[in-house]
């Protein structure tokens, strides 16, 4: 079987499995939905970055989705954030509030 129709059936899989649509893939990625739609059809292929991000929205292995012999699903973490796109001020705060419940829990383990 061709790489692109692996990872075609595979992302679909996925997204069937999700219970997602493409247009909701393309939002949580943040990849154009004509490229998503593209990928899923099988006549494009994903560079490496697309890859990993719709497996990160799907919460699969992306050697899985490339068609290694690895377990599909990886652990479900919650999505972080990126602190830079705060403002200083509430970085601060955030940071503060970290140190506080660390403290709590008798420090760091």
């Amino acid at each position: 079987m061709d790489d692109i129709y692996i990872i075609k059936d595979r992302l679909n899989e996925a997204l069937k499995l999700r219970q997602m649509t493409a247009a909701e893939l393309a939002k949580a990625t943040g990849l154009n939905k004509s490229s998503v739609s593209r990928y899923l059809a099988g006549s494009s292929i994903p560079r490496s970055l697309a890859i990993g991000k719709m497996a990160q929205a799907l919460h699969v292995n992306p050697a899985w989705v490339l068609g290694y012999n690895v377990p599909m699903e990886t652990e479900k973490v919650e999505p972080s954030i990126d602190i830079y796109r705060l403002s200083k001020e509430n970085r601060a705060r955030l940071m503060a509030y970290y140190q506080a419940l660390i403290d709590s829990q008798g420090g760091a383990k």
